[in-house]
């Protein structure tokens, strides 16, 4: 579904990112049912921008992506020739997806696979160590990217995942991930026959708590829009634009979090 959204996005006259590997990776269930421009497109361009500024501000060489589905960032981010790139989600996804991008080259400097379900207790520290084996370095900062992850986790599931990219982060490292409200999870959402199980007013208190990322933007969706004329992702970065923990409560709104480990 993601994937098929990202196609559709590549191929407008105005799109905002390319590629290449969208269309192969969602198939024809993936293209008629995309996840929807909405949420898809400017969570994608701010994932990338992300990406990019602290490649280049911050010495981030490492992107882990956990929940990675169908992602091709590897495939196609540009200028980040350093970059290793590590893909943190289920086996059965990448028993799909790796058979399509074997032709592909890499346009950064590797790529790995670390296979765990992250709904099992034990598996909190098996993808954690499976990561360190594939070659990932805890000194070295590091870009992690939760696209449509933390809403399938229970409020436990969530906080040990906070933990372990705690252990796992130096200074300078960063988070970005969507999220809901506490009270949206009464909505009982359901995508792709998953339900949103796991939701917070507070994420960055829990990030501070759990981890020790403590530079942290909590936004409601609608502060971001996508200005198609000049191709790019706008946003209300003014102080009055935090949804806080007041803003939040007994609300149900679609959230975008980054946090940044600044000690």
């Amino acid at each position: 579904m993601c994937a098929g959204s990202r196609y559709e996005e590549s191929m407008r006259e105005d799109s905002l990112f390319y590629d290449p590997l969208a269309k192969d990776l969602a198939g024809p269930e993936g293209l008629r049912n995309p996840m929807g421009a909405w949420i898809l497109v400017p969570r994608t361009v701010y994932g990338d921008q992300l990406l990019g500024r602290f490649y280049e501000e911050k010495g981030c060489r490492q992107l882990v992506l956990l929940g990675a589905g169908v992602d091709a960032r590897a495939f196609r981010v540009e200028g980040m020739p350093e970059l290793k790139v590590f893909e943190v989600d289920q086996q059965t996804t990448f028993d799909y997806k790796d058979p399509i991008v074997q032709e592909w080259p890499l346009t950064v400097r590797s790529r790995a696979v670390v296979a765990t379900d992250f709904s099992t207790i034990e598996d909190h520290e098996h993808w954690e160590q499976a990561l360190l084996s594939k070659g990932y370095d805890p000194s070295i900062p590091t870009v992690w990217l939760l696209e449509g992850l933390m809403m399938y986790l229970t409020d436990s599931e969530q906080r040990r995942v906070m933990r372990c990219i705690g252990r796992l982060s130096p200074k300078n490292s960063v988070v970005f991930h969507d999220a809901i409200t506490h009270t949206h999870v009464a909505s009982r959402i359901v995508v792709g026959g998953a339900p949103f199980v796991g939701g917070s007013d507070d994420y960055a208190g829990m990030w501070a708590k759990e981890s020790g990322f403590r530079n942290t933007s909590v936004r409601t969706i609608d502060r971001f829009w996508v200005d198609r004329r000049n191709r790019r992702l706008m946003s209300d970065d003014s102080p009055n634009a935090q949804a806080t923990v007041d803003v939040c409560r007994n609300q149900k709104l679609c959230l975008f979090v980054q946090t940044e480990k600044i000690e």
